[in-house]
């Protein structure tokens, strides 16, 4: 006879499919260690952070927060954006165009997440710049729209590390552009 509720649907054994999965991500896990995957997701957070502060794209006006504690000990993996108030839907309209999935908070909040297990300082680099240029159309729809006009577009992204006004910005301890394979 059945068990009632949610022990009925339990199973004695996990599916061939499920095990498959289980066992591909213990081989992954397997070529790393928890202490290496803490110490690149610290990484790439700060690489995050500091692209997101230092960039000539986030001046004179930064049109976000970051409510997230700077102290590494403090955080995980993710910064939460305090997007300026009545650009997150148009933030994030461009971000997922440019298939870029990131979580967000209602009113005006977005978290940003590096993965260290497949996540490379090129990928970092690459969501800041779709993320400026989200921005400047989120504020350029506003503005248009505020003065009765359509959408404004402005020109895709497109800029290497060396080109963002022509000053580099580099990984952690880098002397060079940011490698694909990191």
């Amino acid at each position: 006879m059945p068990r009632p509720g949610a022990a009925g649907y339990q199973l004695s054994n996990p599916s061939a499919l499920d095990l498959s999965a289980v066992v591909a991500s213990l081989e992954i896990f397997g070529q790393t260690s928890m202490a290496e995957l803490r110490r690149k997701s610290a990484s790439l957070t700060k690489y995050l952070e500091k692209l997101l502060l230092e960039s000539p794209e986030s001046k004179p006006k930064r049109l976000f927060t970051i409510l997230t504690s700077s102290n590494a000990d403090e955080r995980g993996a993710q910064l939460s954006l305090r997007l300026e108030p009545g650009l997150l839907d148009s933030v994030l309209h461009s971000l997922e165009e440019n298939g870029v999935i990131v979580d967000e908070r209602k009113p005006d909040v977005i978290r940003v997440a590096p993965v260290p297990l497949y996540n490379t300082y090129l990928d970092v680099w690459n969501f800041v710049q779709v993320f400026f240029e989200a921005c400047r159309r989120a504020v350029g729809e506003s503005v248009a729209c505020a003065n009765g006009a359509g959408s404004l577009s402005i020109g895709g992204i497109g800029a290497t590390p060396t080109q963002l006004a022509g000053v580099p910005v580099l990984p952690p301890g880098g002397v060079t552009p940011p490698d694909p394979n990191q």
